[in-house]
């Protein structure tokens, strides 16, 4: 601005002018054509100003509406009484309409005081416009929003994050492989899975290893959470029995021993029951005293086709493991012996959760 108030001419001040009837530079959505200046031209020639008809009218004449349909090719607003009323007729298509609306808008500017610009000067969309390139691709870690703060002190509490491993072992015997995967959602297996109670993250199970007929056994390093999968058929093949009974003897209390059965855990020819050697291995890692008898609680333990699982650490000693067991002794199998237990891991230990 100069010193007598006047603005001082560049390239880039014609976007806002004061003059009567300016033209100030078009904005980008303009469409380069001379449809604005057409609808400035109509206005003014159709702007029929606030009238009060309470009172005589004795302001000039206004061009009212002009066009070739008409005689004479115009009408002409003169001065107004109270018993007069405004002028109604011309096209009420929806075209007409558009144009009518069009022509009002763009011409607004010439009955409006002040300074005049074709610029928006709402300022909606530069914020909304800002808060999605800043916000793209980013949010606010965990960390902060699980905040806890203390409003007495006005100071956060210390923030506990969640490090445990979580475990999902689903077994199932051969009659009831059908109703296991409609139940559990997945085929018999060893998964690790995020439950449901962390906040942000999605559910989800990965597969840790698949399951083979009989025996699986996964191994949990204790330390590093490195886990280790081996498959032992005792039914389907010679010695297997005695190579799992080696294996389980072999484990330290370094790691956590996952046993848990598929399609048939008994020997071949049943009733043919499991070597006295393989149960004490499996007691050793925490399995109950019922483990491969033939009458213990619940009747028939490991039986035909039946569902079992050991989550214990070697050398924990009988009863102190995890075990869960489910099956019936009839002809088939048990169509319900499937079993989806979940537990988590911490600082090495393991803890019970469901199934």
């Amino acid at each position: 601005m100069s010193v007598d108030g006047r603005p001082i001419i560049n390239q880039l001040n014609n976007g806002r002018l004061s003059s009567t009837n300016a033209m100030p530079a078009k904005d980008s959505t303009s469409d380069n054509t001379g449809s604005f200046e057409i609808d400035r031209r109509l206005f003014k020639r159709t702007y029929q100003p606030p009238i009060n008809f309470s009172v005589g009218q004795i302001t000039r004449s206004i061009e009212q509406r002009r066009s070739p349909a008409i005689e004479h090719g115009f009408i002409i607003d003169g001065p107004k009484s109270v018993q007069q009323k405004k002028w109604i007729g011309g096209n009420r298509d929806a075209s007409s309409i558009t144009v009518n609306r069009r022509k009002a808008s763009t011409g607004s500017t010439m009955t409006a005081p002040g300074p005049q610009s074709f610029f928006s000067k709402e300022n909606n969309s530069r914020i909304e416009a800002l808060a999605r390139c800043r916000g793209g691709g980013a949010s606010v870690p965990p960390k902060v929003t699980g905040k806890i703060f203390n409003f007495d002190s006005n100071t956060p509490a210390p923030i506990i994050v969640d490090t445990s491993d979580y475990y999902r072992i689903v077994s199932a015997g051969n009659g009831a492989l059908t109703n296991s995967f409609n139940t559990t959602g997945v085929v018999p297996g060893f998964y690790s899975y995020t439950p449901q109670n962390l906040v942000g993250t999605p559910i989800r199970n990965t597969v840790i290893g698949g399951f083979q007929r009989s025996y699986n056994v996964m191994t949990i390093d204790r330390t590093t959470g490195l886990t280790v999968n081996t498959t032992y058929d005792v039914f389907g093949t010679a010695g297997q029995d005695l190579a799992l009974q080696n294996y389980l003897n072999g484990l330290s209390s370094t790691v956590i021993v996952v046993v848990a059965t598929y399609d048939e855990p008994q020997r071949a020819n049943s009733p043919n029951p499991l070597p006295a050697g393989l149960i004490t291995a499996m007691q050793n890692c925490g399995a109950s005293s019922n483990f491969g008898s033939s009458n213990g609680s619940p009747p028939g333990f490991i039986t035909y086709r039946s569902s079992y699982i050991l989550v214990g650490i070697p050398g924990c000693g009988t009863g102190n493991g995890l075990e869960k067991y489910r099956g019936l002794n009839i002809i088939g199998g048990d169509p319900n012996a499937f079993l989806d237990l979940r537990f988590s891991v911490l600082n090495g230990q393991y803890t019970y959760i469901s199934g």
